[in-house]
């Protein structure tokens, strides 16, 4: 399988009372439905299938091998948005204006930095290429893959490398689960006391935190150090492709949307991305466009509407920024001081 495959040998001590972390990644994953894409769908089918499923990666299986083949992440689909767009600057193609949208963001693509898989994509225009050619294009986000007796702590490991997400083999062939950070945060929230102060337990047979733990739950952000200044923004007026461009520049899957005034007002994230094919002419629109388009895309699949944008303040604890993660399903919450938004 395209990616990487960590090398764990640990394994929990039997009959040992289980720490959280010692859980393995095989039990969060359990009777999961694996969405899955044939290795020959366009890309166009791929990204629909990200839509429906409300997904932001995919595994790509090869029916003639009978094998995975290559992940297919949102992220790879924003590299080829931007190669595509770099190659018809160099066929002379695009306005001037387009062109200064990639210069701008300081890490637009050039026509001469485009791998050879991505030309080859590109070749046709990229409107029937199979989704298996621009699969791993980006090198944000790495797929990896773990067994289903890794541990929740070595599965940390591989997250605190840049993935978000892990696929647990049942064996060469076969996924038994993807096992996201989301995951991890709500079963770490739900099963070990976090949503009830002073729930720890020593002794516990099951799941369980440690007293040490339990009290850094209630440490705020900014005594443990989770405050950066470094953040990633774009105003609402940003065009689309700028924005893509920072988020392949920086590594990031979200940049923070700020008014004039440094005011947090939204959220783009890579999440975003698949709704450029639900509406190509949102990649030569504004942020504010492509914020507005997948929050009414997001009511028409999943018959809500959800918040642009999630915050909380320096000040709050770990426990109650967990608990908003979860309550609200976010992916991130942004850190703002008084005003800065809410």
């Amino acid at each position: 399988m395209s990616g990487m495959q960590a090398d764990f040998t640990d394994r929990p001590g039997v009959g040992a009372a289980r720490h959280w972390m010692t859980v393995q990644a095989g039990e969060l994953v359990e009777n999961q439905r694996v969405i899955q894409v044939d290795s020959e769908a366009t890309i166009d089918e791929a990204c629909e299938a990200l839509i429906r499923h409300n997904i932001q990666s995919v595994p790509l299986y090869d029916h003639r091998s009978q094998t995975y083949v290559g992940m297919f992440d949102l992220h790879d689909y924003a590299s080829y948005v931007l190669s595509k767009r770099a190659t018809l600057m160099g066929r002379g193609n695009s306005g001037s204006s387009q062109e200064g949208m990639l210069s701008a963001a300081g890490g637009g693509m050039r026509r001469e930095s485009i791998s050879p898989l991505a030309r080859k994509a590109l070749g046709d225009g990229g409107r029937r290429s199979s989704v298996i050619m621009v699969s791993d294009m980006s090198t944000v986000n790495p797929f990896y893959s773990v067994l289903p007796e890794t541990t929740v702590a070595q599965v940390a490991m591989v997250f605190a490398k840049g993935a978000h997400r892990v696929a647990v083999m049942e064996n060469e062939r076969a996924i038994r689960g993807i096992l996201s950070q989301t995951k991890v945060v709500r079963y770490f929230f739900e099963h070990c006391g976090v949503g009830q102060p002073d729930a720890a337990d020593d002794s516990n047979g099951g799941g369980f935190i440690t007293r040490a733990e339990d009290e850094m739950l209630d440490k705020t952000l900014a005594d443990l150090g989770l405050v950066t200044r470094d953040v990633v923004t774009v105003r609402p007026e940003t065009p689309v492709l700028q924005a893509l461009s920072l988020l392949e520049q920086w590594r990031v899957s979200s940049v923070a949307v700020v008014d004039e005034e440094k005011r947090l007002v939204g959220n783009l994230s890579v999440g975003d991305v698949k709704y450029l094919v639900k509406d190509r002419s949102l990649i030569n629109a504004t942020c504010r466009d492509l914020v507005q388009a997948g929050r009414f895309l997001q009511g028409v699949y999943e018959g809500k509407d959800r918040a642009a944008v999630f915050s909380v303040r320096p000040q709050a604890t770990l426990r109650y920024a967990l608990s908003k993660l979860v309550a609200t399903g976010a992916h991130r919450l942004w850190i703002t001081e008084p005003g800065a938004g809410e």
